[in-house]
């Protein structure tokens, strides 16, 4: 059933919010919207969505219907009505799921949920699922490697060589440093994978000059290991390594250190696995979900997000900028031209955005042909500065240089505290003076103390 048919009132104003088209279109998640009617009924669900589970559209109708064609495992408990109050509150949960398919098999997921009100007051669970059940069976993978070391510490005391043999016999690399003769073993795996021949003189020192570790992991990894030896655990202890073919790749290094009867550190144990394509999909899930797919700037709720954490760090003092964009005439571009060219359009101008700013300003676009800029410890002398860029940035888009479709940008700017202490304040003012700008003949800006002024 769609969700066209299922609740008529929602199907605009909702799918709008939610942007499912876009979603559905560039994430491989299975994205589903359902009811809050304690069986959760399938008001939509995408092609992927029914791919995860084997199943066909129309055969399951909800996610928590009797078996067989029950997609929820009956040995969750969730308690759907509070989920809903919490997430009025929070707006957003991430929930490990359980899930059966139609051959019996169980998988795994995390799904990120939100809910929506449709205008009848109707209440919907909208997310979309990314199976986890490959990431799950890695993380036993390590934990079967624990179990390896601490047979292998059981064994230490009987005999050096059983050690060294049930050390062989773990499938991931493995290095083992023995602190009272001061020998490093590296493992057959490890040789294998990396084509490395280290020695325990100044290992920390040979790694660091080479190049080995990806340059950009250099300094968290040393940190880490001095943690380590100082008894702290590293928070995520994943870096790039080099692999035999020059390739770097993801790997996440556990370690554990194995003491004598006194208490005293007899070795240190790390064991690598690789994580490379788990960390990449991951990643590159993060970037869809953060990002607007046409222009690579951070989407409305993304930049939302960005900017109230920036401000929450703020010391006393601090003032900050945000500029909201409108681009002039843009409906003419779109109806003489086609979308396709308008398209070409924002992402002209994304880019120039992005080149003309600094790497840590948040830029985002937020709709249809509207941007925001946040610009962080600024000056007004320097506001006027980057409106001018922005300014000209929109004078010179013109679309196939054809002067009839000429486009600007209308800009509004409010200020960091005086005008707002968080992104919705702050919106509100920028946006009512980008509005004042458009009223005064568009291709200006304004901020919003002067159109304060001007009402008075």
């Amino acid at each position: 059933m769609s969700l066209q048919k299922e609740v008529t009132p929602m199907s605009q104003t909702a799918m709008s919010t939610l942007g499912i088209e876009t979603i559905v279109n560039y994430l491989g998640g299975g994205v589903f919207c359902c009811k809050n009617d304690g069986v959760l009924t399938i008001a939509y669900a995408s092609t992927s969505f029914y791919s995860m589970f084997e199943y066909s559209e129309g055969e399951i109708t909800a996610l928590n219907g009797p078996s067989p064609n029950r997609v929820l495992s009956s040995d969750q408990r969730i308690n759907w009505g509070r989920l809903a109050e919490n997430l009025k509150k929070r707006g957003l949960a991430e929930l490990e799921l359980k899930l059966v398919q139609k051959s019996g098999n169980y998988i795994w997921a995390i799904c990120c949920l939100r809910l929506m009100i449709a205008e009848d007051g109707s209440e919907y669970f909208c997310g979309i699922l990314e199976d986890v059940t490959k990431r799950r069976r890695s993380i036993k993978r390590e934990r079967e490697q624990l179990e390896i070391i601490k047979k292998a510490k059981r064994e230490l005391a009987n005999s050096e060589e059983r050690y060294r043999i049930i050390m062989e016999q773990a499938a991931d690399p493995i290095c083992d440093y023995n602190f009272k003769t001061q020998e490093l073993y590296c493992s057959p795996p490890f040789k294998e994978k990396f084509g490395l021949e280290v020695n325990a003189d100044g290992l920390l020192e040979q790694l660091y000059h080479s190049d080995i570790i990806y340059e950009d992991d250099k300094s968290r990894i040393l940190n880490d290991v001095y943690s380590f030896l100082n008894g702290k655990n590293p928070k995520s202890p994943e870096y790039r390594f080099k692999d035999v073919n020059g390739a770097y790749r993801w790997y996440r290094v556990r370690s554990t250190v194995l003491c004598d009867e006194q208490k005293e550190p007899l070795r240190m144990i790390a064991f690598i696995s690789d994580i490379d394509r788990q960390k990449r999909e991951t990643m590159s899930l993060k970037e869809k979900a953060e990002h607007d797919q046409l222009t690579g700037l951070y989407n409305r709720m993304t930049t939302n997000t960005l900017i109230d954490k920036v401000i929450s760090q703020s010391s006393t003092g601090s003032r900050h900028a945000l500029f909201t964009i409108d681009i002039d005439n843009f409906k003419n571009v779109n109806d003489n031209l086609g979308h396709l060219v308008g398209d070409e359009v924002i992402v002209n101008i994304a880019s120039k955005i992005k080149k003309k700013f600094r790497e840590d300003d948040i830029i985002g676009r937020i709709g249809g042909d509207e941007f925001v800029v946040f610009l962080t410890d600024i000056s007004r002398r320097d506001v006027e500065r980057k409106a001018d860029v922005l300014q000209t940035i929109f004078r010179n888009a013109h679309p196939h240089d054809d002067p009839e479709l000429k486009v600007s940008g209308s800009i509004g700017v409010a200020f960091y505290p005086e005008d707002g202490t968080n992104y919705y304040e702050l919106f509100s003012k920028a946006d009512a003076a980008m509005y004042a700008a458009k009223n005064s003949g568009k291709d200006a800006y304004r901020t919003y103390a002067d159109t304060a002024r001007q009402d008075k």
